[in-house]
Parts: structure tokens; C-alpha cells; sequence
């Protein structure tokens, strides 16, 4: 680029003086400013593109853009789908210590084992301009490591299910108040359509992710928190214990009957697209997907309604996996203070307020009580309990170590799914087999951690992020 600017020739009168070469210098000295700003290399920011996501962090950029007087641009890079796929590319990329994305969306999960990677943002911070206060209590115990502030929370998740309200009534069936009652409700609606040639062997009660990735982590840990149980008890893991062993019998069950077998290969996004298509009664998705199924061209607008996971067995409750996502700034970024507006800018309350109407759900927790915010999402209204009591992950338990105990769970859960849809005669007595031996493994990466955090405490350094990208590889199936 070559900055041009107009020139008097008055600037070169003899006898003009220091004023008017102070006044040239400065001309071109400006000049030489503006444009090594605007050519200077874009903000990279790595982000997922889940439902309206791209769209809206497209134009937010742009606006940021905007607000910078067009001096500095922003380049997105789209991440991959599964999230276990996106935590394998950062591992990767900062292993090298040439990490050349200045923001990256961050999963609460993965905070611990990313901090030593993260750039503090107090100083970026005025007095006054965060308030912790302001957003649910399991985000702001999550925004700090070594007493900064190494992510700012962008969006929270909460693991829901949906409904077919038209078909509830078309055949006279209340909304389920349990996983047993949606079971038999979604039994007897499946049987019913599939009555319908089109529909026969297409429709299904239930549609379930249950790809060996993050996700099903989520929807197995709000599964037997459903019916009453726990993966850790008293700092041990008890994974074995009877309401996990009813809540997996009962996955398997459902896979039995009114899953789609093929889930066991799908995201919620392959399954939104089966009950948006008008395929399912029953999905269990999370909150982003609501405004998708509401748009004027979806086969089910304003036929879907939401609520918690239901409650199972004799000791249940409801429940939701909780989720959310963070930004934050490399340590590697070699412009961590526009990197740090950047993300300031994407999670501020205006932002929020705009990814509000599109489902994604705000961390503050005033916007669920107003009334503008509700009327343009009810959704929120609905989901603000779930969001209360709902289970997180272990990732505070795990720290470092999550990812591995992670991918232990969802391949196990995978692996007793697949094999009970295609092995004949597939017991409760399999899938104690397999809790049993998850429970061993999952014990012995909690003993890794704790020595590792206790190490980590003593001054020691913990093991290197090689050691993690490796360790990561051999753990994903």
C-alpha cells in the first residue's frame, strides 16, 4: 500500500521556519504511522460455527472493525465440530510455542489445562469494567487462575430436552414428568406414525448424540445425575454404583426401542436435523438449537416445546449437563492488547444481549428476569432452573487430566451402546463389566491428578503440553 496525502507548496516557502518542517515531519511521520497500522497482520480468532454462530461472529467482527476505524481487521478460523477435535488442534498448536491465533474459543472443561497457555487480562481491565457479580456463580469460579483473569465468559450451555407439542396433543399425551413416562410416550407416538408410509422405519421417539466425543460426556453425566447418581462420591469414583448401572440400562433400553441406531455415529447436530425434519417426538439437544427449529422454514416452528432432563428411577431429579464457553488470549499473541478489545468487545452486555435472541445463552444473570430479553426468547424463561442446578463436569476434579478421563467416559458409553444394539443378548451384567473397568481407570487418572496438582503446588512444573498432545492422541478414538 502506498499512503498518499496532498502537499502545499506553501509547506516549502524559504523563511517558513522550524514551525512548518515540524509541521512536514509530521505529515509524513502520520503517514508512516497509519499505514504500518492498517497493514499490520489481522486478529486471529478461532471460534466454532454451531448453528447462527458463524453469522453472528462474522458481524460482530466487522462491527469491532468498525469501531476501529477500519485500522485493524479480524480473521476468523473455523474450528472443527466435535469439541474433543477442537482441544486436540489447540494442543497441537501451542505445543509448538508458535501459536499465531491471538483469541480462542475456550470450553469451561478445559480452563485448568489451557491456563499456563492463557495471557492475563487484568490490565487490560478498567476499574469498574468487570463484574463478576453479574454472571452466574459456576461462571465467575471459573474466570480466574492464580488470582487473574485468564478468560471472559462469552455464552453458557445447558444440556435440554425438546419436545413435539403438536404431537403431545394429537395424541392426547402429557408433557413426560419422568424418563420412564417419556419412554412409553414416545413408544406409543413412534408406533402411531410410522403407521404413515412416508414415515415408517424413518420416524423415531427419541433422537440422542451419542458419538464418541465431549458431548456424550455431557449427556451421560446428566443421565445418571437423572436417576439420582454421581460419578464421584466423597472424592472417590463410584461410577459403578447401582443408579449409574439403572441409568446406563436404561440408555441402552431406549437404544433398544426409540433411538435411531446410527446416533451412536451422531452429534446433535445430525440429530437436530432428524427432529427439525419432523423425524422425531423427543431430543435431547442444547439450548442453541431452539431459535433453528423456530425459523419460519423449519418443518416444526412453532411446534417444539423444551424442558429439563427428566428425572428417572426412584431417586431422580431433574437435571442438565452444564456447558459454556469462554475467549481468551494466547500468551504467544503478538498483539495482546487489540486481542484483548477484541474479546472484551464479543462479551460485553450488548453482545450478549444480541446472542441472546438466537438462543445462546447470556452468563449474566439479570437478563433472564428481563422482560424484552424474554419476550425475545422465552426459551430463557425455561431454562434459567435448569441452569441453576445443573451438574458440571469434573474438570475442577480432573484438572489437567480431564480430557483423558473424559475420553474414557464417552468411548466406554459408546462401546456399551454399540454393542447392545448388535450383540445379542447384551446384559446388565456387560455393563457392569464395563463401568467396573471405567471406574478403575477413571480412579487412577484422579490419583495422577492429585499428584500432579500437588506437585504443581510445591513449585514443581507440571507435565509438559508434548506430553499432554500425546497423551491426548492416544486417548481418542
Amino acid at each position: 500500500m502506498i499512503y498518499r496525502r496532498n502537499v502545499s507548496k506553501n509547506d516549502f516557502q524559504v523563511g517558513s521556519g522550524m514551525k512548518r518542517y515540524a509541521k512536514l515531519c509530521g505529515v509524513f511521520l502520520a503517514a508512516f504511522c497509519t499505514m504500518a497500522t492498517v497493514n499490520s497482520s489481522p486478529i486471529k480468532i478461532a471460534c466454532k460455527a454451531k448453528g447462527r454462530e458463524a453469522e453472528l461472529i462474522e458481524k460482530a467482527a466487522r462491527e469491532w472493525e468498525k469501531k476501529q476505524g477500519g485500522r485493524h481487521k479480524v480473521e476468523i478460523i473455523t474450528l472443527p465440530r466435535a469439541s474433543n477435535e477442537c482441544l486436540a488442534l489447540y494442543l497441537q498448536w501451542l505445543s509448538t510455542e508458535t501459536f499465531d491465533v491471538d483469541v480462542f474459543q475456550v470450553d469451561v472443561a478445559w480452563i485448568d489445562m489451557l491456563a499456563d497457555y492463557l495471557y492475563p487480562l487484568d490490565e487490560f481491565l478498567a476499574a469498574g469494567e468487570w463484574n463478576a457479580d453479574d454472571h452466574f456463580d459456576v461462571i465467575r469460579g471459573r474466570i480466574y487462575h492464580d488470582g487473574k483473569i485468564i478468560v471472559l465468559p462469552w455464552y453458557t450451555d445447558c444440556g435440554m430436552m425438546y419436545y413435539r407439542k403438536d404431537l403431545l396433543e394429537k395424541y392426547n399425551r402429557p408433557v413426560p414428568k419422568s424418563w420412564e413416562e417419556l419412554l412409553e410416550t414416545a413408544m406409543y407416538i413412534q408406533t402411531e406414525e410410522r403407521k404413515d408410509p412416508i414415515k415408517k422405519n424413518r420416524f423415531y421417539g427419541l433422537g440422542f448424540p451419542a458419538k464418541a466425543f465431549e458431548e456424550l460426556t455431557c449427556s451421560f453425566l446428566e443421565l445418571i445425575d437423572s436417576f439420582g447418581g454421581s460419578m464421584m462420591k466423597d472424592g472417590m469414583i463410584v461410577i459403578n454404583s447401582p443408579e449409574c448401572i439403572e441409568a446406563t440400562k436404561f440408555l441402552v433400553k431406549c437404544f433398544g426401542s426409540i433411538i435411531n441406531r446410527g446416533s451412536v455415529n451422531h452429534s446433535g447436530e445430525e440429530v437436530r436435523g432428524l427432529f427439525q425434519s419432523g423425524n422425531a417426538v423427543f431430543m435431547r439437544n442444547w439450548p442453541y438449537a431452539w431459535s433453528l427449529m423456530n425459523e419460519p422454514t423449519a418443518e416444526v416452528a412453532g411446534k417444539v416445546g423444551v424442558m429439563p432432563i427428566p428425572p428417572g428411577g426412584t431417586k431422580g431429579k431433574p437435571s442438565g449437563a452444564l456447558g459454556g464457553w469462554f475467549l481468551a488470549v494466547s500468551k504467544y499473541s503478538k498483539h495482546p492488547r487489540l486481542a484483548a478489545d477484541l474479546v472484551k468487545y464479543f462479551t460485553d452486555e450488548a453482545q450478549q444481549r444480541i446472542r441472546s435472541e438466537f438462543s445462546y445463552l447470556p452468563t449474566r444473570k439479570r437478563f433472564y428476569e428481563e422482560a424484552n430479553v424474554l419476550e425475545n426468547n422465552p426459551l430463557l424463561g425455561t431454562v434459567y432452573d435448569s441452569l441453576m442446578n445443573a451438574v458440571a463436569r469434573p474438570s475442577s476434579v480432573f484438572r489437567r487430566d480431564y480430557i483423558r478421563a473424559s475420553t474414557e467416559i464417552f468411548n466406554t458409553v459408546n462401546t456399551i451402546i454399540t454393542e447392545s444394539v448388535e450383540t445379542e443378548g447384551f446384559s446388565e451384567k456387560d455393563i457392569k463389566k464395563y463401568l467396573d473397568r471405567l471406574e478403575r481407570k477413571l480412579s487412577k487418572i484422579l490419583e495422577k491428578a492429585s499428584v500432579s496438582s500437588a506437585k504443581s503446588d510445591a513449585g514443581e512444573k507440571s507435565d509438559g503440553l508434548r506430553q499432554k498432545v500425546s497423551e491426548f492422541c492416544g486417548f481418542t478414538k
